[in-house]
């Protein structure tokens, strides 16, 4: 495995044609978070608390149905970027393609993951939520690379995947805080910028684990 300083740099590198694009596709997906929560703010601070509880309703059915298969083809979208697959079609539309051709699989892996870290977070007093979040955080991708998998089976993969490379990851985001600071300091429009950037390094990193664990499992 690389050091966190040289996936940033393959991350920086990758991108360097794709900024734009990946700040307007990720601006795309904050805005369709934020609708849930738009509606629920005008409720609390009308004092509607009927239309607070639906404003919070909406932003978990939006979350668990929208935002987290975005999130999931955001993912898909960059791996195919990091691995130079051509594809005339614009960075949006294969985001969308990516969104509609594993919609289920996405929906169903996001509810499965959201369960088992919210549950697993209140129970440790959430050490554990983010030691799961770690282990699951490569679905996405292996849901790519492997679509006739079951959302369980995509997750299992991943954990097995990520074994003796949890620790790794997180130091991974962790040398981006600096980052985030940046990021704080714009007011948060820099972190459309700064998020594709960690979830790009983060898609090298999963490349360099894959063929690890393919090469064990050869040996096997």
């Amino acid at each position: 495995m690389k050091r966190s300083k040289e996936y940033r740099e393959q991350a920086w590198s990758t991108l360097s044609s794709y900024w734009n694009d990946m700040a307007v596709i990720l601006l795309v997906i904050i805005l369709i978070a934020g609708i849930g929560s738009g509606i629920g703010l005008v409720g609390t601070l009308s004092h509607m608390d009927s239309l607070s509880m639906f404003g919070s309703s909406t932003s978990f059915i939006a979350a668990i149905l929208l935002v987290m298969p975005l999130e999931f083809s955001l993912c898909a979208l960059l791996l195919s970027i990091v691995r130079k697959e051509e594809n005339e079609v614009s960075p949006m539309r294969q985001l969308w393609q990516g969104f509609l051709d594993n919609y289920t699989a996405y929906v169903v892996a996001g509810f499965l993951m959201y369960i088992v870290i919210f549950l697993i977070s209140i129970v440790t007093l959430c050490i554990g939520g983010i030691i799961f979040a770690l282990a699951y955080s490569m679905v996405a991708l292996v849901i790519k690379d492997n679509p006739e998998l079951t959302a369980r089976e995509a997750l299992k993969k991943s954990r097995y995947m990520m074994r003796g490379h949890k620790w790794e990851l997180f130091k991974l985001q962790l040398s981006f805080i600096g980052w985030f600071f940046v990021g704080i300091l714009t007011c948060g429009i820099g972190f459309l910028w700064i998020t594709p950037y960690l979830s790009t390094a983060q898609v090298h990193f999963y490349e360099d684990v894959k063929a690890e664990y393919e090469a064990t499992e050869q040996e096997i």
